[in-house]
């Protein structure tokens, strides 16, 4: 049963909003302002915008080029990061320590949740949780365990009204979008002051799952920056380089033959390390080897913070 028809979304306390108008919603059924009505699909809210718009970026002089990113400041590895064997499918051990630090009664957005399988640890943690994704018809399985997303709606346009939550949090989702920027502008209006946006992109992985944009550590800081989100931290995800990526995300031949992408992986570190050694005398770590790293990542982290 979905946790909304047991009083998880409440029309009021989760601030929606019409998709079309904008408008504050008080009910689910039709938006007051417009008229709207809202159907439902798999017993779900279905607040997908019907109409289009017009969207405006402004950026700062000179901030349009490579050298306006600090990268010592931006392209930084936390100090936990990478995908836990055990732990939940895509949340990324540095969004987990943020989450763990976000005080219960907080408010979570998860954008393209798929099956909801972060409902149970946010809803452990005392964190109010709202996850929402386009559709429920590739996520069968995960569907049946966790309930799946709480409304259907598109990141484009969000239907929750401004400053509304404290974390927005969307993992392997940006790629999907057919406007990344418009949705990042979104996940701008509908944090608070001070709120954390979560996520990660494809780099180097393969066109799959209708894909639209794969994006390199500069393309996700001008992606977040121009929808006015300050990046705190950039990092190539590191136990998914992109020579595992197109070998796993191949075929069923490629798959085959995945574990060489170890081999390759460290073909191609090896003369990097050793340039850092002979410059520094020291063994290199991850830090020093970010650019070689992050040059052929299969997928890119980050954590950003509206200002």
């Amino acid at each position: 049963m979905p946790l909304w028809e047991v009083g998880m979304i409440s029309v009021a306390d989760d601030r929606l909003a019409c998709p079309d108008c904008r408008g504050n919603l008080s009910s689910l059924e039709q938006c007051e302002e417009c008229g709207r009505q809202f159907a439902q699909e798999d017993g779900r809210p279905k607040l997908m915008p019907l109409a289009g718009g017009t969207v405006s970026f402004s950026w700062p002089a000179g901030s349009l080029t490579p050298a306006a990113i600090s990268e010592a400041e931006i392209l930084r590895f936390p100090p936990r990061r990478g995908q836990s064997r055990r732990g939940i499918y895509h949340l990324d051990r540095a969004h987990e320590d943020r989450l763990s630090d976000v005080p219960a009664g907080s408010k979570v957005l998860e954008i393209g949740c798929g099956g909801a399988q972060m409902r149970r640890w946010m809803k452990e943690r005392g964190i109010h949780y709202i996850g929402v994704d386009v559709a429920v018809d590739r996520v069968h399985d995960w569907l049946q365990m966790h309930g799946g997303p709480d409304l259907l709606c598109d990141a484009h346009v969000l239907p929750f009204q401004d400053e509304t939550f404290d974390v927005v949090y969307a993992s392997a989702v940006w790629e999907h979008l057919a406007f990344p920027q418009l949705a990042s502008k979104e996940v701008a209006r509908v944090l608070k002051p001070g709120g954390l946006c979560l996520g990660s992109a494809s780099f180097l992985e393969p066109w799959h799952d209708s894909s639209y944009y794969h994006m390199t550590p500069y393309g996700i800081f001008m992606t977040l920056s121009l929808a006015g989100l300050s990046p705190i931290q950039i990092w190539p995800e590191t136990k998914w380089p992109g020579f595992r990526a197109m070998l796993e995300m191949g075929n069923k031949a490629t798959r085959l033959v995945g574990g060489l992408c170890w081999l390759i992986y460290g073909w191609y570190l090896a003369p990097k390390a050793a340039q850092v050694w002979l410059h520094e005398r020291r063994r290199p770590d991850e830090q020093a080897l970010m650019h070689p790293i992050a040059q052929m990542a299969g997928a890119v982290a980050w954590v950003a913070r509206k200002p």
